[in-house]
């Protein structure tokens, strides 16, 4: 009998590919003059990101034995739409908020990435 689900390649991929997008985000935004750096300009890439992140939680919520990876997608979809809605009510970021965010939010996708590869069955 096992406690947790079963190892998700995709999954891992998925969440891996989510979370450097996240990353980019950022980064592209930091090289972009701060007269530029509006919601506007992202408003794509907050959703595709968004999506990703409502798109693991479903997955998640199908596998068996999931409630901890649904606390940490919950965690992490929370801090996503506080970055999201900072941005969008604040029309820019400075560097500063763009690399707390980046950082932040990075945090926040680890435990996700790594519960999913602590699944991987050993060699």
């Amino acid at each position: 009998m096992t406690w947790v689900p079963e190892y998700n390649a995709q999954l891992e991929e998925q969440i891996a590919k989510a979370a450097k997008a996240t990353d980019k985000l950022y980064i592209d935004m930091l090289d972009v003059p701060l007269n530029n750096r509006t919601y506007e300009s992202f408003k794509d890439r907050y959703n595709e990101i968004e999506s990703e992140i409502n798109s693991i939680k479903l997955k998640n919520e199908a596998r068996p034995k999931n409630a901890d990876f649904l606390v940490i997608n919950k965690n992490l979809k929370a801090a996503f739409d506080e970055a999201k809605k900072y941005h969008k009510d604040n029309a820019t970021l400075s560097n500063g908020e763009a690399m707390a965010y980046q950082s932040t939010l990075a945090g926040f996708w680890k435990p996700l990435y790594l519960a999913e590869i602590a699944l991987k069955p050993a060699k």
